[in-house]
């Protein structure tokens, strides 16, 4: 490093002078070259943080949101309510794999796969047709060096050969997940599917068996299904909620808390009432629907939301039989299936901006309640936490401060012409590359964050972003604010507004000048 000399030292208050008139007129490369060199060491020497470091367990907004006018909190179970440990997602896969060979007459050596986690994510997008897994950014162009096909990366040149580029049309990568060609994972129940579809088609190529990619999604998303749908996972599950259920301590002093303060509750989910039974009763006791006042299971979500025909009906919770009488109106104590959305507010005369429901699909659970009837949504991701941690990592602290900062000097040379600074520019870019990889595997080796690509937003947050006010990555995180807390959404800064890293590069600079002038003076 040009620092280490005694030299160098004590021509750096003057080349830091001269660089403030070097980058506004003449831009001189020899001092960006030394001052490329001063700011490396420093970014990456540095103990302080490049930003203010996150609480894992905060609420963020994408929306203001006054808590002290939400009267009503609706709840979905599995993934709001319900957490699951990692064993669930190993019998997903493992059910699936059976379902393959046995029903699907997949070849037997599948039967040895094993569920590996990091090999799926939240919110990407297959392109069905060429098997192709990908993370798409929120202006629907596709990062490159996230696109798989099954094990193997799929390179740059394949992928802008494949798409004339990397941009998608709208009508490619549609609006609520799904298109003709693509299909996106926005589901955490479908990191099993991601996994095994990858695991299959890795072994179809590495054995040299003919296929085509759309039929093994098909006949995955055909073992998922069956798995789902068959009841069998509630089954397996309902029967060892030990095993599969995590405990939630706060949940019950959560719920509580709503309760003692005049809240009402209630609780709508797609699972049928004797597994949420069983699961709730792990996690808050017997009594637990003294907790809502309206249970609401199998209600067919998301077309619970828009169908305006189908009605409730109660059930008898000792049988799990359905009543044939018509439902007039909805009591505490009891338990209806199905119905619609139109009469549940017709019935209980909730208005919108009272009401705030809180689920982990944003399609599924939260799009047609904030579009459509003006409800208020939280999202529950259980990965915000896990991302809040690395950002908050020392590592990945000092790897954005330095890729902004080489940014910030890659946007200098460029006004430099010359055959020395393309060469420059070259070496810089790569090293950007470099860092931009480094801080993506901080995440996930294959597809970096679920929240963003290097420089913007996913087209999965976009989606959250959209539709959810608020998102956390715990429902008990609530119990951490208080109940008139107003979230308020951070001022965004737009592109030709003045934001870092600009004057951190010249507070990074005077500090650089100040430790040379003390240099300076001890010798």
């Amino acid at each position: 490093m040009l620092c280490n000399t005694k030299q160098h030292y004590r021509s750096i208050p003057q080349l830091f002078c001269q660089s403030r008139r070097s980058y506004t007129q003449t831009r001189q490369l020899k001092d960006l070259q030394q001052i490329y060199e001063l700011l490396k060491e420093e970014s990456l020497s540095s103990t302080s943080t490049f930003s203010e470091k996150m609480d894992p367990n905060g609420i963020f907004a994408n929306n203001e949101l006054n808590l002290q006018k939400i009267q009503v909190y609706g709840f979905d179970f599995d993934y709001t309510l319900a957490r699951y440990k990692s064993t669930l997602h190993s019998l997903i896969y493992d059910r699936t794999k059976a379902y393959l060979v046995k029903n699907l007459r997949y070849p037997d050596q599948i039967m040895d796969f094993c569920f590996r986690p990091g090999m799926g994510a939240r919110g990407l997008h297959l392109d069905i047709k060429r098997g192709w897994l990908m993370k798409v950014d929120s202006y629907h162009n596709i990062q490159l060096g996230t696109v798989y096909h099954g094990m193997r990366q799929v390179s740059e040149e394949e992928v802008i050969a494949a798409h004339r580029g990397t941009k998608l049309s709208v009508d490619e990568v549609g609006y609520l997940g799904m298109t003709s060609n693509m299909f996106q994972y926005v589901d955490i129940f479908t990191i099993p599917e991601i996994t095994i579809l990858r695991d299959v088609i890795q072994y179809f190529v590495d054995n040299s068996i003919p296929f085509a990619a759309e039929y093994v999604h098909y006949d995955v998303r055909e073992a998922v299904g069956a798995f789902h749908k068959s009841g069998l996972m509630h089954q397996i599950a309902g029967q060892d909620v030990g095993n599969y259920f995590e405990e939630n301590v706060r949940l019950k002093p959560f719920l509580q808390r709503l309760r003692d303060a005049n809240k009402q509750l209630f609780l709508i989910t797609n699972s049928a009432f004797w597994y949420v039974n069983r699961g709730m009763s792990y996690l808050l006791g017997e009594k637990w629907q003294d907790f809502f006042d309206i249970v609401i299971c199998q209600a067919r979500k998301p077309s619970f939301f828009g169908a305006q025909k189908r009605p409730f009906r109660e059930i008898n919770i000792n049988n799990n039989s359905k009543s044939w009488d018509r439902v007039y109106k909805l009591e505490k104590g009891k338990v209806y299936v199905e119905g619609n959305l139109t009469t549940l507010v017709d019935m209980t005369h909730w208005q919108g901006n009272d009401v705030l429901y809180i689920g982990d699909h944003i399609y599924g659970d939260l799009a047609d309640l904030f579009l459509t009837h003006g409800w208020r949504t939280g999202a529950i991701l259980e990965e915000v936490e896990d991302e809040i941690n690395v950002i908050n990592s020392d590592a990945f602290q000092k790897t954005i401060r330095w890729l902004n900062v080489l940014q910030w000097l890659i946007d200098q040379l460029q006004v430099i012409p010359g055959s020395e600074a393309d060469a420059l520019m070259k070496n810089w870019v790569a090293e950007r590359e470099e860092e931009r990889t480094k801080s993506r595997d901080y995440f996930n080796p294959y597809f970096g964050s679920v929240f963003r690509t290097y420089t913007v937003p996913t087209y999965f947050h976009r989606r959250l972003a959209r539709f959810a006010d608020i998102y956390t990555s715990n429902v008990c995180n609530f119990i951490n604010y208080p109940l008139d807390y107003i979230f308020f959404p951070r001022r965004m800064a737009l592109a030709h507004e003045n934001v870092l890293p600009t004057p951190d590069i010249d507070l990074l600079l005077m500090k650089t000048a100040q430790e040379a002038m003390r240099f300076e003076t001890k010798s």
